[in-house]
């Protein structure tokens, strides 16, 4: 065993406590930081928190997720050789002090089949990366990057000096020299750690576990006109800080460029970088001002080609909620008073007449029966279909009703039902949200059940409205609905369609709302031939429409709108539904633009349409 002399203990422990002072400094920074957010953190449903971590942190799910399958696997590697050489690394130094925790039996024997199998596996990991970064070249993970070329080198050393320690390959002097290279490495961590990405070793199991459930987890900004005039500069003021959560996610974030490959809007070709706009670009002036202070830091025009579809937050590996066009949009609008043009007659025909097109009537509306107290089902139509702004979804809401009919369940509408506010919480106008919030839940509040064909709605009426109010009902999807009658033998349905058919996932019903199985039980009762596009389910491309960009689809930037049309007509399906107005609206507008000359057009269903056509009356 190599004995070290007082001079040589007395090094090490200056080396390690400068070193550890060092790494407990940057840390403690970026907590002081973090904790100067608004809100606070939240851990309610603990075992739920719990088992995401499992999951996440332990089983890799996230990280081995998607495309990068064996990226995660070798990144797996990577981690479970560090964690066993937790043990390896406390024996180490405390041999030098004359208090290791293993025996030579205990060393040899977890060498053995523990150290040396996991040294091997570990290298394994940190080669197969670094030949895909610095080889490859994917991207998503941006420019060359020094920390991690040398945790790269580190990792090597570390594996490669204790196998020769443990095999027993040098003496002497070789061998403390071995020993020493081995202890510089792992203080270099300690150095190199706080000041790179690689903080995420840290932080992402606590980012994981504190993550908030409600996707998005944007804070509620409410908006009290008789309040004093300090009250409302303070709460301006306030719009420029991030919350404690995203503060955690920016110190958080691996550099993976997950987000920016599954962005909708990056894909499309805007300017918008999630992973540097939403999170990278507000890590220095975080640091440099020692507050979450940064919304005005966020590229504005970057902000407004977001669709708020959640992509990028479902696929970080890390937990971080990455979508920030909220935050940015409504301090343009409520504290720069800067709404973009496009969007000013959208949001002037909100306040004036409570629709998004500035209607004053809707044939709809005046076609369906009247909600009343001994009917089940409040069915809330939304602007979209309210207002035909696709004049052929009219008819999904017919055969949504045909349904209805069908199973002998009573409906009405709500002869004053005014926009969910959707648009407007979106593009940041949250006093004209606020306003149209407050008549529906006076209104909804005096009812029990409602169900609506728009997910943007049931977002709203089911989730944003909570932040505010006190909710007495209860919100359910269309698809939802058409699910539990299929289930419940209150409908029949025959499955006669012999088309092909496929299903794309609207972002709020997949990914905000949690749910996939709904539509697609109604679908496969109807469609035997049914099969799933390359992204669905939580891992479905926007169509494009959502975060209001439906009211700028047309202004000739960008091809958003159109990706995901061109992703059904290579599909080769003969029909694409959907669980969507907006969804619905953009297939119509993008499929028979893009369908190649003669090629069949694809047909575009709703689930009420597909299953109205199979029922058996």
């Amino acid at each position: 065993m190599l004995q070290f002399s007082f001079l040589e203990q007395i090094a090490l422990a200056i080396f390690l406590l400068s070193g550890i002072s060092f790494f407990l400094y940057h840390l403690l920074l970026r907590l002081k930081i973090i904790l100067k957010g608004k809100s606070n953190f939240s851990i309610d449903e603990l075992p739920k928190r719990l088992k995401r971590v499992f999951d996440e942190v332990i089983l890799h799910k996230k990280v081995a997720s998607g495309g990068r399958k064996s990226a995660g696997i070798l990144h797996a590697f990577v981690m479970y050789g560090f964690i066993f050489f937790g043990l390896i690394t406390i024996n180490h130094f405390g041999m030098a002090f004359g208090l290791p925790i293993f025996n030579d039996t205990i060393r040899y024997y977890y060498f053995l089949f523990i150290g040396g199998p996991w040294a091997i596996l570990c290298s394994l990991g940190i080669l197969g990366l670094a030949y895909r970064r610095f080889v490859l070249k994917p991207k998503a993970l941006g420019k060359f990057s020094s920390t991690s070329a040398l945790v790269s080198v580190f990792i090597v050393t570390l594996m490669t000096t204790y196998f020769i320690d443990e095999l027993h390959i040098l003496s002497g002097a070789s061998e403390k020299f071995n020993w020493w290279l081995h202890s510089g490495v792992i203080g270099g961590f300690l150095f190199l750690i706080p000041q790179s990405k690689h903080m995420h070793l840290v932080l992402s199991p606590f980012n994981i576990f504190l993550r908030p459930f409600q996707v998005p987890s944007h804070g509620a900004i409410p908006i009290d006109m008789e309040a004093s005039e300090e009250e409302l500069d303070n709460l301006l003021l306030d719009l420029s800080r991030l919350s404690k959560d995203q503060a955690l996610d920016i110190f958080t974030c691996v550099e993976c460029g997950r987000c920016t490959d599954v962005c909708p809007a990056n894909r499309g070709g805007g300017i918008l970088d999630p992973k540097y706009h939403f999170i990278l670009d507000l890590k220095n002036p975080m640091l440099e001002s020692g507050d979450a202070n940064v919304v005005d830091k966020i590229n504005v025009e970057a902000g407004w080609e977001c669709t708020t579809c959640q992509a990028c937050t479902e696929v970080c590996p890390v937990g971080n909620h990455v979508e920030k066009a909220d935050e940015i949009r409504s301090f343009q609008v409520l504290a720069e008073g800067d709404v973009p043009q496009e969007y000013q007659k959208l949001l002037r025909n909100l306040q004036e007449t409570g629709n998004t097109e500035g209607s004053s009537s809707s044939e709809l509306l005046n076609e369906l029966p009247v909600y009343s107290a001994d009917k089940e089902l409040v069915l809330w139509l939304g602007c979209f279909a309210k207002h035909a702004m696709d004049p052929n979804f009219v008819g999904s809401v017919r055969n949504f009703v045909k349904i209805l009919d069908s199973a002998g369940v009573t409906y009405g509408v709500l002869s004053n039902e005014q926009c969910s506010g959707d648009p407007a919480n979106k593009l940041g106008d949250k006093l004209t949200y606020q306003l149209l919030m407050d008549q529906n839940v006076e209104e909804l509040n005096k009812v029990k059940n409602v169900t609506t064909m728009c997910p943007h709605c049931v977002v709203n009426l089911q989730k944003e409205y909570k932040k505010y109010h006190e909710i007495k009902y209860e919100v359910k999807h269309h698809t939802q609905v058409i699910s539990e009658l299929l289930e419940e033998g209150r409908i029949d349905i025959n499955p006669g369609s012999l088309e092909k058919v496929t299903y794309h996932d609207p972002c709020n019903l997949s990914r905000t709302l949690d749910e996939v199985s709904a539509p697609r039980n109604a679908i496969k009762a109807a469609a035997p031939e049914f099969f799933e596009l390359e992204e669905s389910g939580k891992e479905t491309l926007c169509c494009g429409a959502g975060g209001a960009l439906w009211w700028k689809k047309d202004s000739g930037e960008g091809r958003t709108h159109l990706l995901r049309a061109e992703q059904v007509i290579e599909s080769q399906t003969d029909t694409v539904v959907t669980g969507c107005n907006f969804c619905y609206g953009m297939m119509n507008q993008g499929i028979g633009p893009l369908t190649p000359a003669g090629q069949e057009e694809i047909k575009v269903k709703d689930v009420a349409d597909i299953v109205a056509d199979n029922l058996n009356n």
